[in-house]
Order: C-alpha cells, then structure tokens, then sequence
C-alpha cells in the first residue's frame, strides 16, 4: 500500500508555483533629490518583503519624462512611479486636492477621501492609487530679489518672473506673477541666466538644487504640501496575485508612514540651515489670507477643468471636506 501510494504521488501532477512578477518603476526627480531617494527605498522595502512573489526594478531617471510618466504608466508603458499627483491634474482635476490639503495620509485614508481618489485613478486613468507618500513638508517661494507688499499686505509679483509648474502656476498668476513653465532640473541655469527670478520649492531639497546660490529670499508662510503618490497601472496590479496585492499596498501605507516623518523632520532641519546660511525671511502680512489664495485658486482651476470636461462638481466637493480638516 505504501509502495502504491508512492507511486500514485510520483504519477500526480503537479501545481507549478506561481512565478515571482517583477514590475518595473520610473521616477520624475533627478537622483540626489530626498524624494527619488525616498522612491528607491520603497523599491528596496518591497523587494525585500515581495521575496518569491513580487519584486520591482527601477529604471533610470529620465527613462521617461517628468511629465510624460502618467501617461505612460495609463497606457501600461511603464508599471509604476513615484510621481506627484498634480503633475496629471489636467486629466484627473481632483488631484488637486492633495497638495492643497492640510491632513495626512492615515487620515484621509480613515475618512475615505483616499479611496475616491483611488476610484478616479482607476475609472478615469486606468491607474491603482496605491499611496501618499513623503507628505507633510510644505511649500515656500524663493526669491533674488525681496519681495514686495501691497496696501493688503499680500505679496505682488508683478514684473516677477515666476518659475512654474502643475502645483502652484495658478497661485502664482492670482498674484500676478509672470510665470514661466519647466523642469525642476532647467531652473538652476534658468535662474543664472535671467529667464526666471523666483521660484517655489518644498520646505526640502532646495540646497541640493542649489537655488540658494541665488536666491536668497524666502517667503513666509508656507503653503500646499508634497503630493507624492505611488501609482500603477490598473491592468498591471488586477494581474498581481492577491499575495502581490497586498505585499504592494502594505509595503506602501508602511512607508507613507515612515516617510512622512522623515521627511518633516529633515524639512525642520534644512530651513533652520538656510536661516544660519543667510537666507532672508520675508512673512506675509496677510498671511491666512495668503493661504486662502492658494487654496482657493486650486479649487478654482479644478472646478474649471471639470466644467471644462462635461464632469460632475460632486467628487471634488467630498474631497475638499475630506482633505481640507
């Protein structure tokens, strides 16, 4: 009997193991930038945990374009990045309810604003929202030259030429800035060469970018917030297996976590530094009102493309009660 039941095990066929996926992950910031550093360290973190099941390998920078890694990642081009969620806002307006927010991460997951935008992502974008992450460092703007006040006490930008992109361009013009649209990685020689004067950075980084070589202002308060989100494409992460599926998403809410603290209390660290280094500190006289303007003019433009797209208000009305605490 036991030679027999050998025999019959030796004769069954059997279950291959279900083979390890590997994805591939592009990211939008040169390499010694904190939040590509931060990028590869989630990498490594699911590499490790994914072991046997899903592992990631991550391109080199400008593999794709900044601003073309969304669309790539839609059209399943690419699996993933690290990407801020308003540099697709004109396809999916609601993101801008993220860098405008002043929550967090574990809060707007609790609520459930993360899961409406998770739902947008994959109705609209044909992308899994997996995460926030490196949230909580804020915005200034850096500038030559001081800035100047008007009879409100808000600043007035006119006749600055104001370096822009998808976060703020709308801020800027509000205050009636010139502005002027294009990669963090052209500012440096932008700035050297005149075409801009001023720009806005995180709380973070701006001394890797060296921008302070010539920027030595800075304006307070600060405004918005980073907008990292880790993205994948929606075919990609429904061909994962369940086990893949939530090593990916346990692995990212771990590090939106651990990257969030990390990263306030480098950004705590680095606008003390510039201080001592000699950077000038302007504060806004009407600062909530500044902020207001910010905010504001964000909603606005969303509110603008979704008209603009034939799209209901009501998603981008829950998510300002959601974001917005």
């Amino acid at each position: 009997m036991a030679a027999g039941a050998v025999a019959a095990i030796a004769g069954a066929p059997l279950t291959p193991a279900k083979a390890e996926t590997t994805l591939n992950m592009v990211y939008p910031f040169p390499d010694f930038l904190v939040y590509t550093k931060s990028c590869k360290e989630f990498a490594e973190k699911l590499n490790a945990a994914g072991a046997g099941a899903v592992q990631v390998d991550v391109k080199p920078f400008n593999s794709i374009g900044m601003f073309e890694q969304a669309a790539a990642i839609q059209k399943g081009v690419v699996d993933m990045s690290c990407l801020p969620a308003a540099f697709y806002a004109r396809s999916l307006p609601e993101n801008e309810a993220i860098p405008t927010s002043n929550s967090s991460p574990s809060a707007v997951r609790a609520n459930g604003g993360m899961a409406i935008i998770d739902s947008l992502h994959q109705e609209k974008m044909n992308m899994k929202y997996l995460g926030w992450v490196d949230s909580g460092v804020r915005f200034h703007i850096y500038m030559k030259d001081p800035p100047k006040f008007n009879e409100e006490g808000l600043p007035d930008f006119s006749g600055v030429k104001m370096r822009d992109n998808p976060i703020y361009g709308a801020f800027f013009r509000a205050l009636n800035a010139e502005t002027h649209n294009m990669a963090v990685g052209e500012v440096y020689g932008a700035i050297q060469k005149g075409v801009v004067d001023a720009s806005a950075w995180t709380s973070l980084g701006v001394t890797g970018l060296k921008w302070p070589e010539f920027l030595t202002h800075r304006v307070d308060p600060d405004f918005y917030q980073t907008d990292i989100g880790i993205i994948m494409n929606l075919d990609t992460w429904n061909n994962l297996s369940p086990e893949a599926q939530k090593i990916v998403q346990d692995t990212v809410i771990a590090h939106e976590e651990s990257s969030r603290a990390a990263r306030m209390a480098e950004a705590e660290k680095e606008k003390a530094d510039l201080e001592a280094g000699g950077m000038v500190v302007h504060t806004v006289p009407a600062g909530e009102k500044y902020r207001e303007i910010a905010l504001e003019s964000a909603y606005a433009r969303m509110e603008q493309r979704l008209n603009d797209d034939g799209r209901p208000l009501e998603s981008a009305k829950q998510l300002r009660g959601l974001y917005i605490q």
